[in-house]
C-alpha cells in the first residue's frame, strides 16, 4: 500500500520585495489624501471665519431695519445716520464712526447729534467704507434704504461687500 503525501508548494505568499513595493505604494497614497485633508480643512477654517463675519454684518443690519420697522419720527441727520424714537420712549441713531481707526457701524442711544455711548454694531474684521441712506416718505409712514459697502478680513482673506436692504415702518407718526 502506498501512502499519497501533500506535497507544500514554494510559490505560496509574497516575498519581501513585492510586500515594499506594495507598502511604499500604500504609504505614498495616504500621504497625498492626508495632504489634501489638511488643505480642505485650512480652507473650511477659512470660509468658516468669513462666514461669521458676514452673518455679524446680516445681524447688524436686520437688527436696523427691526427697529426702524417699528420707530417713529425717522429722519436722515447731517452726519450720514439715520435717527429715529421708540414708542416706548428714547432717541436712537445708527451711522458710521471710527472706531480704534476703523470705520464702522455704531448705535447711539442719545441721538445722531450728542452720541457719547456709541456701540460698535460690526465685527473687528469689518470696516465699512461707506454707509448709504435714503429716507422716502409716504403719508405718514417711512421708508428706508440702508446700503453698506466694506470689507471683512480674516486672516489674510479679504472679501469686498455691498449689503442693501429696506425697512419700512409700520406705526405711523404721530
Amino acid at each position: 500500500m502506498k501512502i499519497k503525501m501533500k506535497t507544500i508548494s514554494k510559490n505560496r505568499g509574497f516575498t519581501l520585495i513585492e510586500m515594499m513595493v506594495s507598502v511604499s505604494i500604500f504609504v505614498i497614497v495616504a500621504l497625498i489624501v492626508s495632504g489634501v485633508l489638511v488643505q480642505l480643512s485650512a480652507a473650511y477654517k477659512k470660509a468658516q471665519a468669513m462666514r461669521l463675519l458676514m452673518d455679524n454684518l446680516n445681524f447688524a443690519l436686520e437688527k436696523i431695519n427691526l427697529e426702524l420697522r417699528e420707530g417713529v419720527n425717522i429722519s436722515l441727520s447731517e452726519r450720514e445716520g439715520v435717527q429715529f424714537d421708540r414708542l416706548g420712549g428714547g432717541t436712537f441713531c445708527y451711522k458710521k464712526e471710527t472706531i480704534d481707526s476703523r470705520d464702522t457701524l455704531v448705535k447711539c442711544a442719545e441721538g445722531c447729534t450728542t452720541c457719547s455711548d456709541s456701540k460698535d454694531m460690526l465685527a473687528k474684521g469689518i470696516t465699512l467704507e461707506q454707509l448709504n441712506l435714503k429716507l422716502y416718505r409716504t403719508g405718514y409712514k417711512a421708508r428706508v434704504i440702508v446700503g453698506v459697502k466694506g470689507e471683512a478680513r480674516s486672516g489674510v482673506n479679504l472679501t469686498d461687500f455691498y449689503i442693501q436692504t429696506t425697512a419700512s415702518q409700520r406705526t405711523n407718526d404721530l
